[in-house]
């Protein structure tokens, strides 16, 4: 074992032995980190900035007066790590939430994860991974482009976690992905993502995820402009664009996010046609997958809607006492670490129906293959969702009650940011400057599920923390409004 390896090991030991001496500590999960990391962007003109790097660091969340607080530091002598586990004890009384918040105090983990790679991601050089993203380009290199712009990025990460109440783990995951943005000279932009958890196989999946790309690019840079349809519209999606709007959704069966008054559908809702089927999963090697979650619960499988009505939420270990269910792994760490766990879907699987391609175009006006970024509507929502939020899921409660109803929550405009205009079920334009008026009843509107299935990744960002997702779903066919993109 490395030295920089047993000083996170190290790290973890003495903040737990620190946290469990002192009496205003009721509970404390302590992570001791070791990353091998490489980060590099690769323009038209070749690589532009690479970095390969170690770093060490240790988290912690503390349970104190009522409430939770994180922290996550990469000094690692005993006067810094003091000072965080101190900072996070008093975090408590200054919050001063209204509702306590619950931990589990008697069920006790013990397992060891060696993650889902056969061969790590760590063990290939940075020159060798940077070759791979530009041979992978070279299927754009027919193409009229003003930008091009990747981001590659890795992490080996080798994780030791410990509780004030005797559970440990200990997992090794290789997370890697690909962020690649072509603009064309004379049309869109196109953007893709790329994911994996499973070592050095991501590297082989990388030519596969740029020729996809440059194809699209090519059908729309060959595609004339035409205008789009204005008000109550049938539109057929993709299963990348139903993936988007299904994992939009999945916020909205978060149980902070209905502690916050922000959710539009409650348990037993119907928000689907029948046959609309939601899991939220755990995938093999898959981009938003890990073994154990963040409070050392064992990741599994938990059905979210079942024939078109909300089943459950996913729930952390306090918001799954209060609701006096089970959790099932979903308080996802962020990316880095820097920021607190969240409450987050790993990987959606959407049950497929049996409609093909032409069968879903049928009848419709507007087919998307990628939205754009969700904007949404209501300013509540959009101030909670992207600004800083303390650790602990029971304050939302405290934040619910300080403000008035908000209608508008669950409502969103979607960029059509890569859609074509149908006539007879075929592309006849490209439509740009459009976007999809989405609202909470927009699922009731699926007329027809597609057979086939892809996979859709990405981050997400919830209070600032930065979160994989992962969504499996059919193509879809529904009824919405469609205007112009403000």
């Amino acid at each position: 074992m490395t030295d920089e390896r047993e000083a996170a090991l190290d790290a973890m030991d003495w903040l737990l032995d620190y946290l469990e001496s002192d009496e205003r500590v009721a509970y404390a999960e302590v992570g001791g980190v070791y990353k091998e990391k490489t980060d590099a962007v690769v323009t038209g003109d070749g690589p532009r900035e690479t970095v390969a790097f170690t770093e060490t660091g240790a988290w912690v969340r503390v349970f104190a007066d009522g409430a939770a607080d994180y922290r996550y530091t990469t000094s690692l002598d005993e006067e810094s790590l003091q000072d965080e586990a101190d900072r996070a004890i008093r975090s408590g009384e200054v919050l001063a939430q209204e509702d306590p918040g619950r931990f589990d105090a008697y069920t006790t983990h013990r397992g060891v994860h060696g993650g889902w790679a056969t061969e790590g991601i760590g063990g290939v050089d940075l020159d060798t991974k940077v070759g791979v993203v530009q041979d992978g380009l070279a299927a754009t290199d027919d193409l009229d482009l003003s930008r091009t712009w990747v981001n590659y990025a890795d992490a080996h990460l080798e994780e030791s976690v410990g509780t004030t109440t005797g559970s440990t783990i200990r997992t090794t995951l290789d997370r890697a992905q690909v962020t690649a943005s072509l603009t064309l000279e004379d049309g869109p932009k196109v953007r893709r993502h790329a994911g994996s958890t499973d070592g050095t196989a991501f590297l082989d999946e990388l030519p596969e995820v740029f020729a996809a790309a440059a194809d699209d690019a090519r059908a729309l840079a060959v595609a004339e402009p035409a205008d789009p349809p204005t008000g109550q519209t049938t539109l057929a999606l993709s299963p990348q664009a139903a993936g988007q709007l299904f994992h939009f959704v999945s916020h909205y069966l978060e149980a902070d996010t209905d502690y916050m008054g922000m959710s539009p559908y409650a348990v037993g809702d119907e928000i689907g046609p029948e046959g609309l089927d939601i899991e939220d999963t755990v995938h093999a090697g898959g981009w938003g997958s890990r073994a154990y979650d963040a409070e050392v619960r064992p990741t599994t499988p938990t059905r979210l809607v079942r024939d078109g009505r909300v089943e459950r939420r996913l729930h952390n270990t306090t918001s799954a006492a209060e609701q006096e269910t089970y959790p099932t792994g979903n308080a996802v760490p962020s990316l880095g670490r820097q920021q607190p766990p969240r409450i987050h879907a790993r990987h959606l699987e959407v049950g497929a129906g049996d409609a093909d391609p032409a069968q879903l175009r049928a009848d419709a006006d507007v087919y998307v293959e990628r939205f754009g970024a969700p904007y949404l509507r209501d300013e509540y929502e959009r101030v909670q969702r992207s600004g800083v939020f303390p650790a602990s899921v029971s304050y939302a409660r405290d934040v619910e009650r300080k403000v008035d109803e908000r209608p508008d929550c669950g409502s969103a405009e979607f960029p059509l940011a890569e859609a074509y205009r149908l006539e007879d079920g075929d592309r006849a334009g490209r439509i740009e400057s459009a976007a999809l008026d989405y609202v909470p009843e927009a699922l009731e509107t699926i007329s027809a599920l597609g057979a086939a299935r892809e996979t859709v990744t990405g981050v997400c960002e919830k209070h600032k923390s930065q979160l994989p997702f992962s969504v499996t779903a059919p193509g879809v066919r529904l009824e919405a409004t469609v205007g112009e993109k403000n």
